[in-house]
């Protein structure tokens, strides 16, 4: 007599964050629309987008300093309503660090430990070790107005995770530093979030920023998520033509087309190209009219006498290793990224005239003309 094999009854672990259906208005103003988002444990999620997109707004409202109107919060699978910002086992940073100015850096690490009640000897063994982790020893004795930028966001980081919360919170912790040490602390803030097995939600406008550190990317726009995706998947198969142009630079090129059925052609930019496998799958039988999505760094130059797109060079813009040139003609303006040392090579020169053709054609796009969402082919995993 056979017997069936015993049921896996091990429930599946909440995960740290869940917002089910969360709206939020202010006076006329929706700040959130129906957002709906999980945070799984142990990983880094970043919430991107313009200015007014709803980012802090939904920070706010998990950490409690807001109230959704509708919707849940749930953290750890347990419903958060009603339930204090100082009672929920999060850590908030802000880009405007908010220090204490008249304590100093070991101070501030140790002020969460302090107002816990750990003994001192608890406090300066944990308040040592995280100085050495973000490397902050030789100005845990100094006071936050003779530190550098970089030195608070690092202490205001040290403070935060030195509680061990369930979930960090960062709103744009990095807007408010020079170019060189952003890179330099987004690169440390993934390592410490990895070796800490911490669970990071981070809102920022930057997309480079994003694709940097992100496990997962919540795209949101006039408080809706538009896409929730892998960084790579997010850049590679946008949603919409917004989205598209909103990742990346310099910006996608987005030209209207026609499909040409039987040839396998595209028509776009005063000329013809090929089309991918996956666009003519996406149009099959069907002339279609749409917009042609094309990264500039899909491009590249060719011989103007043997190319079918040409125009004439309009600008040059030098990047060291790279320079982005812009080609315009009669029908379209087509930006592309090219090797500087190429572009000597050629001669190519403001005025002259000059040939491109596509480098990569499986990363063409596709957008409807009318609703601007992407066309894919059957059985293509967009993107939620």
């Amino acid at each position: 007599m056979s017997t069936s094999p015993p049921l896996n009854t091990t429930p599946t672990p909440a995960p740290t964050l869940a917002l089910e259906q969360v709206h939020k208005r202010f006076r006329s103003t929706q700040a959130l629309r129906d957002v709906t988002l999980t945070v799984p444990e142990a990983s880094f999620t970043v919430l991107l987008g313009p200015a007014g997109a709803g980012k802090t707004t939904t920070l706010r409202v998990i950490a409690g300093l807001d109230q959704p109107d509708t919707g849940r919060v749930l953290l750890g699978g347990q419903d958060m309503h009603g339930w204090e910002p100082k009672n929920r086992n999060v850590a908030m940073i802000f880009d405007n660090l908010a220090l204490y100015p008249n304590r100093t850096g070991y101070q501030n690490m140790a002020s969460p430990l302090r107002i816990r009640g750990e003994k001192p000897e608890v406090i300066r063994e944990k308040v040592e070790a995280m100085g050495k982790t973000l490397k902050v020893l030789h100005i845990l004795d100094r006071l936050p107005r003779t530190m550098s930028g970089g030195e608070r966001q690092r202490i205001a980081l040290g403070r935060a995770l030195i509680r061990t919360p369930q979930l960090f919170l960062l709103d744009e912790p990095l807007s408010s530093l020079d170019a060189m040490l952003r890179i330099e602390l987004r690169a440390e803030l993934k390592r410490l979030q990895r070796e800490c097995g911490a669970t990071f939600l981070m809102a920022t406008p930057d997309y480079t920023e994003a694709l940097a550190v992100a496990d997962t990317v919540a795209l949101l726009r006039e408080g809706q998520v538009v896409q929730l995706a892998g960084p790579q998947v997010l850049y590679d198969l946008p949603v919409d033509r917004e989205a598209a142009r909103f990742v990346g630079a310099p910006q996608i090129n987005c030209l209207p087309a026609r499909y040409v059925p039987g040839q396998g052609r595209v028509e776009v930019a005063g000329g013809s190209i090929s089309a991918s496998p996956a666009l003519a799958q996406a149009f099959g039988d069907a002339e279609t009219l749409f917009e042609l999505g094309v990264r500039p760094e899909c491009l590249a130059l060719a011989d103007p006498g043997d190319a079918s797109l040409r125009g004439e060079v309009i600008d040059v813009e030098p990047l060291g290793l790279k320079s982005v040139l812009t080609v315009r003609n009669d029908a379209a303006e087509l930006r592309l990224v090219v090797e500087t040392a190429e572009l000597a090579r050629r001669g190519v020169a403001v005025g002259r005239s000059q040939g491109v053709t596509v480098a990569n054609p499986g990363a063409l796009l596709a957008f409807d003309m009318h609703t601007g969402l992407r066309i894919a082919p059957d059985g293509d995993a967009k993107a939620q």
